[in-house]
């Protein structure tokens, strides 16, 4: 009998040092992770910006209202080309993928070309500079995480110089401001919170101007379109947002 009491006092003694299992243990209170913040880029906002490049066209000069003398061509087809540097301001507003916007800019050119020796012997030429020009156009676009793909179009204004040079020098000439339309596509991308890069492809097309020649019986039509390409650099006021997930 004394044996057995030893023996089961040092059971008792062996289970009470034993580590308690995990049924023994009180549960632990759950404790949710705390929510992850990823910043979303989003285009909704205003947006102002730089932007510059190049652009080619054609002029097309047509004389009317006298008979053209012989060796006097009346019609001419001529090149343009030349650089442009300006500015940009619009507004986007975005659901979901979709981007809509309405932008305006303007800029300041040197493209301009010249004709052939249009009189035979004389060696008089036409010149038609495009001085400065600009836009009001609105955008659709597909916004793709951090790139924005888009197509743009509107009306567009352009400040044109046309001249009839005579190998002495100027003969004459004129300044007119012509309204036209625009369209055009690009790709934007934000490649910092705020900061996005864009290149954008832009026809223009100013429309018909007549110039009416002093001294003479006789006036020249107008007509003038430009391809543009620019690449250009936007700050975006609004920011990225923040959501939780």
């Amino acid at each position: 009998m004394k044996k057995l009491l030893v023996i089961t006092t040092a059971l008792v003694g062996i289970a009470a040092a034993m580590p308690a299992s995990a049924a023994d243990l009180a549960a632990r209170p759950y404790t949710k992770a705390p929510p992850v913040v990823v910043p979303i880029l989003s285009w909704s906002g205003i947006y102002a910006g730089i932007q510059g490049g190049g652009g080619w066209g054609t002029s097309k000069e047509t004389f009317i209202g006298r008979f053209n003398a012989p060796g006097f061509l009346g019609t001419q087809n001529y090149n343009t080309n030349g650089g442009f540097v300006g500015g940009v301001i619009g507004y986007n507003w975005q659901f979901d993928n979709l981007v809509v916007g309405l932008e305006g800019d303007y800029h300041w050119s040197d493209i301009n070309g010249r004709s052939a020796v249009i009189n035979a012997g004389v060696g008089d030429t036409y010149f038609t500079k495009l001085t400065s020009f600009g836009d009001i156009k609105g955008r659709l676009g597909y916004a793709v995480g951090p790139a924005l793909f888009f197509v743009s179009g509107g009306a567009a204004v352009g400040e044109l110089q046309h001249r009839y040079d005579r190998a002495a020098g100027v003969f004459f000439g004129q300044n007119t401001t012509r309204w036209g339309y625009t369209v055009g596509a690009g790709a934007e991308y934000m490649f910092a919170p705020n900061w996005s890069a864009k290149l954008e492809y832009n026809y223009l097309d100013f429309g018909k101007s007549t110039l009416q020649y002093v001294g003479v019986p006789g006036r020249s039509a107008w007509t003038d379109s430009v391809h543009t390409v620019k690449a250009g650099l936007n700050y975006h006021f609004g920011g990225p947002v923040i959501a939780k997930y």
